[in-house]
């Protein structure tokens, strides 16, 4: 694939000057533009955006310095690369003087045709490469563009789904609440015991979209980053869970302070369902052991975990563990919809932090996250 041709533009008051370094040019294959002057050049640089532009400094009229002023007022060509030409050796006042007009190097006439032709070589690879990274970063510019359109959408659509999903669900619900209080006495074991199974698949149901909105939700919008202790947040957690099951013996350890810069909402959200599925995965034990904490790496970042000594798994299933809708347990076992691990997953890596766990079946189960401080 042949690369593009760039614009080179010279300007000199010498015509014969002019030619010569055109001739130097050539075998680079690019563009050249040549101007006898600079009123001449400011107006092709208002025509074409050139990747270099060699301007000599001994001109009539508007000398080269005030050539390269006027270059690097305009605002297209403020990062043009200049280099100066020149048939004298200048005092230090006016070497200074060129580059704060913006000459990235100069060369005294006559050149040496290797040297000019290998600098302006130079100037055009970084040309080049200046323009990859534009066309990149408008492409990556239009790619969040469309991808915050496509989060708008989803966002409307998941709102939409969950009104127009739960509300005939919980109608569902209602009315088969009323049939079978009303018709207790008439309708026999068997027709009620259908509309209970009627009322447990619409509140699973109810909970799959639940927990599939939430799960949308937390993929995309800004991050609100602020101090967190996940101490704090996870006490009142285990609180509520106690006050669900009064019979249960937990012994829970939560440590002192488990400070990190995060979006609360989020991290609660996780938090909640890796405590909960601690608390759940337990439910079989007479006496069950969960903690929160932390350890360290080895490499100077905090490891926050969620320990406790439940069921387990097999660990050969943990890279599917957190795929959504995966489950490891029939619902009538353990109720749950295999959504809450792939939310938890979600709201980690949107903090910048990887989550893995560890686990042997009937020796508990541990899942560590990182959580990565605002950039």
């Amino acid at each position: 694939m042949n690369e593009e041709r760039l614009d080179i533009l010279l300007v000199d008051d010498q015509n014969e000057d002019l030619l010569a370094h055109e001739a130097i040019l050539a075998p680079l294959g690019q563009r050249i533009y040549k101007a006898k002057g600079g009123c001449e050049a400011l107006r092709l640089v208002l025509e074409r955006d050139f990747a270099a532009i060699l301007l000599d400094v001994q001109m009539p009229g508007m000398d080269g310095f005030e050539t390269a002023d006027a270059i690097r007022a305009r605002e297209k060509s403020r990062l043009t690369p200049i280099l100066f030409l020149t048939g004298m050796r200048f005092a230090n006042p006016d070497v200074f003087r060129g580059y704060t007009s913006g000459a990235v190097d100069y060369l005294v006439k006559p050149v040496d045709p290797e040297i000019l032709r290998s600098k302006v070589d130079v100037f055009t690879r970084l040309a080049r490469q200046r323009r990859e990274l534009e066309r990149v970063n408008a492409a990556l510019a239009d790619a969040n563009r469309r991808l915050a359109s496509t989060n708008q959408d989803l966002d409307a659509f998941s709102r939409r789904v969950s009104h127009d999903l739960q509300g005939p669900i919980a109608v569902i619900d209602g009315f088969a609440r009323i049939v079978a209080e009303e018709g207790k006495d008439s309708l026999g074991p068997t027709n009620l015991e259908y509309l209970g199974v009627m009322r447990k698949a619409a509140a699973r149901m109810g909970e799959l979209v639940r927990d599939l909105l939430q799960l949308s939700r937390v993929t995309h919008g800004e991050l609100a980053w602020t101090e967190v202790d996940l101490a704090e947040m996870a006490l009142p957690i285990l609180l509520e869970l106690r006050r669900s099951s009064p019979g249960r013996v937990v012994e829970t350890t939560v440590a002192s302070r488990l400070p990190v810069r995060a979006d609360a909402k989020l991290v609660k959200i996780a938090l909640e369902n890796l405590i909960g599925n601690a608390w759940k995965y337990t439910s079989k034990r007479e006496r069950s052991k969960i903690e929160v904490g932390r350890e360290p790496d080895g490499r100077g970042q905090t490891v926050f975990f969620v320990r406790d000594d439940g069921i387990g798994f097999d660990p050969r299933k943990t890279e599917r563990m957190f795929q959504p809708f995966e489950r490891f347990h029939s619902a009538d076992e353990y109720p749950g919809t295999g959504v809450g691990l792939a939310t938890v997953q979600r709201i980690v890596e949107r903090h910048g932090g990887r989550i893995w766990a560890r686990s042997a079946p009937g020796e508990g189960a541990t899942f560590y996250f990182t959580l990565e401080s605002e950039g």
